[in-house]
């Protein structure tokens, strides 16, 4: 993923809260709308977008809908990969990461 890249998906992750904020208090929509969403993030952010599914634990849509589970994670997976605070100018693509102990 580039740094471009990153910026496509943060903002597709806004669009995505700001549709639980507004489509997915009702009610009926409940399991579909968060699995929908999970399906989303994960697609766009890896294994961490699986952390979506935390929005079921508040069942009345009402409280879920102003904590912006998708823009958070896409948030710490930017600043994993150190996508959230590189300079301008700076190269797009992060450093491979360390190899672990020889074992």
């Amino acid at each position: 993923m580039t740094r471009t890249g990153f910026f496509v998906r943060l903002g597709l992750s806004l669009v995505l809260d700001l549709l639980d904020f507004t489509v997915g208090r009702a009610l009926f929509a409940v399991p579909w709308e968060e699995g929908a969403g999970a399906a989303i993030a994960t697609m766009m952010w890896g294994p961490a977008g699986i952390l979506y599914l935390l929005e079921l634990i508040d069942v009345t849509e009402q409280v879920d809908a102003f904590i912006p589970v998708a823009t958070l994670i896409g948030l710490w997976v930017g600043w994993r990969r150190g996508f959230l605070f590189a300079r301008p100018g700076a190269a797009t693509t992060p450093a491979p990461p360390e190899k672990g102990p020889p074992r």
